[in-house]
């Protein structure tokens, strides 16, 4: 996940922001002294990392970036990281539910990497636009609403996965993990999805640019009647891309060539590869889309989140 540079009007802004908060910290310790044994426990140091590692310790999230290091309190996180993952005319029942889930990633470990990109103030005017102040109003008591409620397996806080469409059905954690990794990621039928205008779609690639892409990549060129052999999981993605001995996975196989899922069929045509793929994401975990469809027939964050992640429970924790 990229992190997005800020201009220096954003950086100046924000520094004399965190001057002003930092000092009405120490106004307000000074008039109450009993509450300092409670914000001594937060532990603010280590090293600045993109990562929720300090969740447990104290409710604020470290960004490293290239004008500095920011300290953002963890709530705040979460309304930038759903402007980052949802779209803004989602249902606010969809909301909940993905803050839930990206609270419950702030708890589960390891985190590191995996974490969302985060929108600041001004990423998210330019994403909302017009609809900035109702938006910030929307996500923001989106969070408020799920206040410390995450998603546990054994009692553990666990990082569920999402994208944003499926190919009809999501994937089975346990057929492309094994039972041990994500029992609790099971296959749901996802019927309304296939009435998205990006269900469908596209690609094109010159001959010559797919099998080079492919050699640089490690994979050995069709010949003497070879082809590649795409071998599908139970809901239609591709698991695996193999031509002779070699072999490569599905989901480096969308990366390599920016393809909007895994779920896909390859044809040669007029020189070109025609690749047809079908939904938006990995597959894998909660369907953005077909929640928010749910959600337009009366189902709420708690029913939604079950949908899709049955076996889990809600715990709200400090």
């Amino acid at each position: 996940m990229r992190e997005k540079s800020r201009e220096n009007q954003t950086i100046r802004t924000v520094r004399r922001k965190r001057i002003q908060d930092l000092l009405a910290v120490l106004f307000f310790l000074l008039l109450l002294p009993y509450t300092c044994s409670v914000v001594g426990g937060i532990a603010t140091g280590g090293d600045a990392v993109k990562t929720m590692a300090g969740a447990k310790q104290g409710p604020y999230f470290y960004r490293e970036e290239k004008n500095g290091t920011w300290q953002v309190p963890v709530e705040e996180y979460l309304v930038g990281a759903l402007a980052a993952t949802v779209p803004g005319d989602y249902r606010t029942e969809v909301l909940k539910a993905q803050a839930v889930i990206l609270r419950s990633a702030c708890m589960a470990e390891p985190q590191g990497e995996d974490m969302p990109d985060y929108l600041d103030l001004k990423e998210r005017k330019e994403v909302w636009g017009e609809d900035f102040e109702e938006n910030k109003e929307r996500f923001s008591q989106a969070v408020s609403d799920t206040s410390g409620i995450v998603l546990t397996w054994e009692g553990e806080a666990v990082s569920p996965p999402f994208f944003r469409l499926s190919a009809g059905t999501t994937r089975s954690g346990a057929e492309i993990f094994g039972q041990e990794r994500i029992p609790w990621c099971h296959s749901v039928e996802c019927p309304h999805d296939l009435e998205s205008e990006d269900f469908l779609q596209e690609t094109r690639i010159g001959r010559a640019e797919f099998f080079r892409k492919l050699s640089e990549e490690g994979l050995r060129l069709p010949k003497d009647g070879a082809k590649l052999v795409l071998t599908r999981d139970s809901a239609g993605y591709v698991m695996t891309v193999s031509c002779m001995d070699s072999r490569m996975e599905g989901e480096r196989f969308r990366a390599l060539f920016e393809l909007p899922s895994a779920c896909f069929t390859l044809e040669e045509k007029e020189g070109e590869i025609l690749v047809r793929t079908k939904g938006v994401g990995h597959g894998l975990g909660f369907d953005q889309y077909s929640a928010n469809v749910l959600a337009g027939e009366g189902k709420d964050y708690v029913e939604l989140l079950d949908c899709f992640f049955a076996g889990l429970t809600l715990e709200k924790m400090e």
